[in-house]
């Protein structure tokens, strides 16, 4: 049975059977709705965080969905039990890093009492698990916080203003250089400017060795980039945009520095001049990848914040005076016109992820 109807697939189960599965809401593609929370059908959610030495729970939340009225076991032949929760606003999104060494793994785990059955060695329990995808989402920086590097010493041949518009990028949310260079010596050429993107991960925050990939590169020739001559000196300015993930030729994963796993990530700026100049430029600087958000979803942000304080005042109410006869506040989420009901897909595969545990 490699996948089953309206649900994740055979794949992502841990403890599996045929009789007893997990479904996704009608419409929906995965577990996660919203851009915050997350609402699925579960007993019991537990987000594990795996290390090479151990592991560390970052979310246990259990609940009982189900119990018999007289306390005595009732024959069921189909049942069908939907069932909705918050996730912790503060949990990370899902990652793996440096070949699973260091993941952040999510499951849904669902425990079944049952009658035991001596003849066909049925035990009194039953579980299944399935592990499923979080993904966090971070609202474009409101003030961004640009930095800029100087450098004017015509006895090197070359000044320049280099600028970077800020700290904080993600989809929608390019990175966007400006590089100015003054030719101090009229012999001086450009060969070309290169923009790059690195990510460091580590399986514990203060380690020192941290694996280095190249996430992307974006290489601008000096045949390209027009040089003026009108002033005293020649000169020449250019604004380079890396966008997220366009721009991006390698797998990664979102700046996370929390618990003993940690993603950071540099823009790194090369300026390559030719044989008459001995001074080429090399600039880095630390920055965060995040997962931005649109207009659009904001607005959706924006509706299911409300609906979390709902659930918030239902939850309230029904501790102080419990009422068996109601249920939790409906939720339908407005989803931009564009978009379907599926949120983007993770770049961590299901499939590897199980396999490695």
């Amino acid at each position: 049975m490699s996948n089953l109807p309206k649900g994740p697939p055979r794949s992502s189960y841990k403890e599996f059977t045929p009789s007893i599965y997990f479904s996704y809401q009608e419409g929906r593609k995965s577990f996660q709705e919203g851009y915050l929370g997350a609402e699925f059908i579960q007993l019991r959610d537990t987000g594990p965080k795996f290390l090479n030495y151990g592991t560390n729970s970052i979310c246990n939340i259990t609940t009982e969905l189900w119990k018999s009225d007289n306390n005595d076991y009732q024959e069921i032949s189909n049942m069908i039990l939907p069932f909705e929760i918050l996730l912790p606003n503060d949990i990370p999104s899902s990652l793996s890093v440096i070949k699973d060494r260091g993941k952040i793994e999510y499951s849904l785990r669902a425990i079944i009492s049952r009658k035991p059955n001596i003849k066909t060695f049925q035990g009194s329990t039953k579980v299944i698990q399935c592990a499923y995808i979080v993904e966090r989402y971070s609202l474009p920086p409101s003030i961004p916080k640009p930095i800029t590097w100087k450098n004017d010493k015509p006895k090197k041949g070359i000044g320049y203003e280099i600028s970077l518009n800020d700290r904080v990028f993600g989809p929608r949310y390019p990175i966007i250089v400006r590089v100015k260079l003054t030719f101090f010596d009229a012999r001086v050429s450009l060969e070309d400017i290169v923009i790059s993107l690195k990510e460091y991960t580590a399986v514990t925050a203060k380690s020192e060795i941290k694996k280095r990939k190249n996430v992307g590169t974006k290489i601008v020739k000096g045949k390209q980039i027009p040089i003026s001559k009108e002033t005293q000196y020649n000169e020449c300015i250019m604004d380079i945009n890396f966008t997220i993930p366009d721009d991006c030729f390698s797998i990664f994963n979102w700046s996370e520095e929390s618990f003993h796993i940690e993603v950071t990530h540099k823009v790194k700026i090369k300026v390559n001049f030719g044989i008459f100049s001995k001074h080429n430029i090399n600039l880095g600087v630390p920055v965060k990848i995040k997962n931005m958000m649109s207009e659009e979803e904001e607005s959706c942000l924006v509706a299911e914040l409300i609906h979390q304080e709902e659930i918030s005042r239902y939850l309230e109410s029904e501790t102080l005076q419990p009422r068996y006869d109601s249920s939790p506040p409906s939720y339908e989420p407005k989803l931009p016109t564009n978009q379907t009901s599926t949120l983007p897909s993770y770049s961590l595969n299901n499939t590897d992820m199980i396999s490695n545990n």
